[in-house]
């Protein structure tokens, strides 16, 4: 985080907590063994290490330790449900995927690249980005091989119905894949549950470090079979060979650990967001993006009219860091897909939308402060004055 500004931008990436990175530190000093060299001590105790990071994260989720497969993110996660389903013997005979506009690109161009294009149904949203479960029923009943769709937006925070959706691949004998990346932080969430059969998550969306993430890949019935994409020692049940990440898989551990004991404050959260909420609304004039629909607690998308969004990051740069869009997408300068499944391509509420993602250490005086120097940036910009607002 950028020294003295207020740091809002906890969808595209979280602060690594204290206490992970020591853990993460710890691990590199002592745990020097390759996990798979279980015949020596130092292999064996940086295996067991592994292991119960890998209970940590099954616990977390509803899950078994034999379902948690370890991956460098949320994108790989996402490309080996996808692709390894349809790839799968299981599946040859339909590679239908059903998924939804507003989805991660990772989502959008696994199922592209991993089907033909008319057994990809990409479901649309309507203005508050929520599915329609009867179209998705109606489509499950063609038969489908996979559904992938989110559990929670992360331009907008709005939430997809899990329990829904489960229901509905279980009664038309389809897979549920759903990404947690962004509701995994804030929220409890049991993969049994919900009828989950494989589900994405990032560690550095969840106050861990980056570059490890996991897929949950169901075993106990309905058994979850995928062709791996990347082959070679067979780590991972075979499923993602490669050397594990020893820290980075302790760190993902000590960050669920964490998360046990912050879910409770995620109400706090969410009381910090309705307050900035109501301000900017009120003295800017802003639209709510999603502001209809139920919505994980710390993510706000705004559209304020004839403010555009890189006008208030160049004023606001050394204040407060924040998003126009995806962090995923910045290296191109675009407008929003999330915003355009929702609005509409070249509309004012698509070209003015950032979002501001609160976190577990954003404070009520920081809120303040965001608010104000909000309200003022948005004046300057409105009577024409540029440049920064220091």
């Amino acid at each position: 985080m950028t020294p003295g500004s207020i740091y809002l931008d906890h969808n595209a990436s979280t602060p690594v907590d204290e206490m992970v990175i020591d853990r993460v530190v710890d691990a590199m000093r002592e745990l020097t063994g390759n996990p798979s060299a279980i015949d020596h001590p130092d292999g064996a105790a940086a295996a067991a290490a592994i292991e119960r990071a890998r209970e940590h994260i099954a616990k977390g989720i509803g899950a078994r330790p034999a379902d948690i497969v370890f991956v460098s993110g949320a994108t790989e996660a996402n490309n080996l449900a996808i692709k390894g389903v349809v790839a799968s013997p299981r599946r040859l005979d339909n590679q239908r995927i059903i998924t939804v506009a507003t989805e991660h690109p990772s989502v959008l161009e696994a199922a592209k690249h991993s089907s033909p294009a008319e057994d990809v149904i990409v479901l649309s949203v309507d203005v508050q980005g929520r599915i329609d479960l009867d179209r998705l029923e109606a489509e499950l009943k063609k038969g489908v091989a996979l559904v992938s769709c989110m559990a929670a937006n992360n331009e907008t925070g709005v939430r997809h119905p899990l329990s829904e959706i489960g229901y509905l691949c279980e009664r038309y004998g389809a897979l549920f894949h759903s990404d947690l990346t962004q509701l995994i932080a804030y929220e409890k969430i049991d993969v049994q549950d919900a009828n989950i059969h494989l589900a994405s998550l990032s560690g550095h969306k969840m106050y861990g470090p980056k570059g490890i993430g996991v897929l949950y890949c169901r075993r106990r019935r309905p058994h979850v079979a995928l062709e791996p994409i990347n082959r070679g020692g067979g780590q991972e049940r075979g499923l993602r060979s490669g050397t594990l990440n020893t820290a980075g898989i302790v760190g993902l551990g000590a960050a669920f650990e964490l998360r046990q004991s912050r879910l409770g404050d995620a109400e706090s959260i969410n009381d910090l967001r309705d307050k900035l909420e109501r301000r900017l609304v009120e003295e800017t004039g802003a639209w709510v993006n999603g502001n209809e629909a139920s919505r994980i607690p710390n993510s706000l998308n705004l559209s304020i009219p004839s403010v555009e969004p890189f006008a208030l990051m160049r004023r606001l740069t050394d204040q407060i860091t924040f998003s126009s869009s995806s962090a995923c997408s910045t290296q191109s300068v675009e407008d929003s897909h999330v915003l355009e499944a929702m609005f509409g391509a070249g509309t004012e509420r698509t070209k003015n939308a950032f979002r501001l993602g609160l976190g577990y250490g954003t404070t009520d005086e920081q809120i303040e402060t965001t608010a104000e120097l909000f309200i003022q940036a948005v004046a300057d910009i409105r009577r024409g004055r540029v440049g920064s607002a220091a």
